[in-house]
């Protein structure tokens, strides 16, 4: 399919799309009206590193530091930092619910580690995101301080009865005070020598407990937090102008994906290219539909000759002559591959066409199963073309009834025989032809469906030639090319088809009417309309009936 016939699809079904896009739109906006408002909060933190836990290796430090990263990630959303987080704030919610409520992330190449909340509450979220941050640091600050605590207390342990050992020799010199006898002076000699020594051991006991805590400053990592959250302006969702576009966009490619399927599915006939295609057949013509239902309104070319469809069929009436140039068109039949193609209805207006053109015309209703040309024409049934047939004693011409058109008679069916076939395919038949063929000078025979009976099959043979008619979107591609095989085998010549039913908003239709008539004729009001109406007829009709309501 070529883009043009695209463009011309998708505009054929144009209200199918805006139709689409209409209904996605609203029920984007009526549920984003209805979704209770999200707001989103985020406080930042940074790793403060400690210098203790750098290696000499770039990569390898970089390693460890998106490693501690992504731990402090996973240890904010464990149950402890939320259960405390819950208590602190007296939250309604458990620690799985809130943990669905945070997001916590580490962007690559940083150090900062990102807490965002959600909630329906601005405020809360923000607070949320805070009191959070603040746990976890508190938490992590008790952790690091965990792996050095014992060796601390161990040292404080020793220097304190180290100092209170030193404290008591201290007292002990003081009772002394100036020693007078050996004895005393022995006695503060040994103070003095002791007291120095817990001296010296309480000096060095204080440097190892602080070179301790000097050491556990270098290798514990902190966090700071940098930027604290506020409540949003906002709710990050729904965002109804957002869902809205987008729910439009999704409902017109549905739409459109819609018409593709049905028109991939479709295996009707829609254009004359699909007939040429099919059965290399040109369309002669193409005729509009007749919006009358009472099969007598149904001779628009009796009721209305000026109206476009008129001059459809006229149309025809020239591709028909040019189709038949080597030989003079003699008798022709016309038919389709299905019932209810309104082959009877072309047949009738052809026919009409044909006498005003200053042709003796004979219609002749071939159909023995279900005539309707007596009905068309408002004429007796009681004598016709079976009656033709039984009485080879009298003339065919007196079985003829005249019409009110000049130059047209008709041969409506007769009684229904039990038989149609065998009568259809008599001698006595090509006898009733040969001797209408020499008072009229065209037969046009309205015959069943070709795919219901052989009748068709069997009057084609007999005649130059056939003409077949196409219910527009109705008939099938499949059924279409087995009725021209199946008139081809019996040696029927088929002069082309008509596109029947075709509807005016169906692309390029519209333009192939109006360009064959300068005014359109108004059957009901009996004006002229300028040409300016006629092109204003090609427009869609959804549109149109848009322009009308303005």
């Amino acid at each position: 399919m070529v883009l043009k016939n695209y463009i011309s699809l998708v505009w054929h079904w144009a209200w199918l799309i805006i139709l689409g896009v209409l209904i996605a739109a609203t029920a984007a906006f009526v549920v984003s009206k209805n979704t209770t408002p999200i707001y989103q909060s985020s406080s930042r933190l940074l790793i403060d590193q400690a210098p203790g836990t750098g290696s000499g290796n770039d990569y390898s430090q970089i390693l460890l530091e998106e490693r501690l990263a992504q731990t402090y990630v996973e240890l904010i959303n464990t149950d402890p930092v939320l259960q405390e987080t819950i208590d602190q704030l007296g939250l309604p919610f458990t620690p799985g619910q809130l943990k669905g409520r945070i997001s916590v992330s580490a962007p690559q190449e940083t150090q900062i580690i990102i807490i965002r909340v959600e909630d329906d509450d601005p405020k809360r979220a923000a607070l949320i995101a805070n009191t959070l941050g603040d746990v976890f640091i508190t938490h992590n600050q008790n952790r690091e301080s965990l792996r050095f605590a014992e060796p601390i207390a161990n040292w404080e342990s020793r220097l304190q009865t180290i100092g209170d050992k030193i404290e008591t020799i201290e007292t002990e010199i003081n009772k002394i005070g100036d020693a007078v006898t050996a004895e005393e002076k022995a006695t503060l000699s040994r103070l003095e020598t002791n007291l120095n020594e817990a001296q010296i051991q309480y000096t060095d006991i204080f440097n190892n407990l602080n070179a301790l805590q000097i050491e556990q400053a270098k290798e514990t990592s902190n966090l700071i937090q940098i930027e604290e959250a506020k409540p949003s302006g906002g709710p990050i969702r729904p965002r109804t102008s957002s869902n809205v576009m987008l729910a439009a966009a999704i409902g017109g490619m549905i739409a459109i994906g819609i018409i593709f399927l049905i028109d991939y599915l479709d295996d009707t006939i829609k254009t004359p290219e699909q007939i040429l295609e099919d059965t290399d057949l040109t369309t002669l013509g193409a005729i509009a539909i007749i919006k009358q239902a009472d099969e007598k309104q149904g001779l628009i070319t009796q009721v209305s000759p000026r109206d476009p469809i008129s001059e459809a069929y006229r149309v025809i009436r020239t591709n028909l002559d040019f189709s038949s140039v080597d030989e003079t068109l003699k008798s022709f039949i016309v038919s389709s591959a299905s019932p209810s193609e309104g082959k009877s209805t072309t047949v009738a207006n052809l026919a009409i066409v044909m006498a005003q053109a200053g042709k003796k015309v004979i219609l002749v209703d071939a159909d023995l199963r279900r005539p309707v040309q007596h009905k068309i024409f408002t004429l007796s049934n009681n004598m016709g073309l079976t009656t033709a047939i039984l009485d080879n004693q009298t003339p065919v011409k007196t079985h003829l009834q005249e019409t009110s058109i000049t130059n047209l008679s008709v041969l409506t069916s007769g009684p229904i025989p039990p038989n149609p076939a065998e009568l259809l395919n008599s001698q006595r038949m090509k006898e009733v032809i040969s001797e209408f063929e020499q008072v009229a000078d065209v037969l046009v025979f309205d015959t069943p469906p070709v795919l219901t009976v052989a009748d068709a099959s069997i009057i084609g043979a007999k005649v130059n030639g056939a003409l077949l008619v196409v219910d527009t979107g109705k008939t099938r591609r499949n059924a279409f090319v087995n009725a021209v095989e199946r008139l081809s085998r019996t040696g029927t010549h088929i002069f082309g088809t008509v596109l029947n039913k075709v509807k005016l908003d169906r692309s390029g239709y519209g333009y192939y009417y109006y360009y064959y008539s300068s005014y359109e004729y108004n059957a009901k009001s009996k004006k002229r309309r300028s040409k300016k109406s006629s092109r204003s007829a090609r427009i869609p009709a959804w549109i149109a009936s848009l322009t009308k309501r303005s």
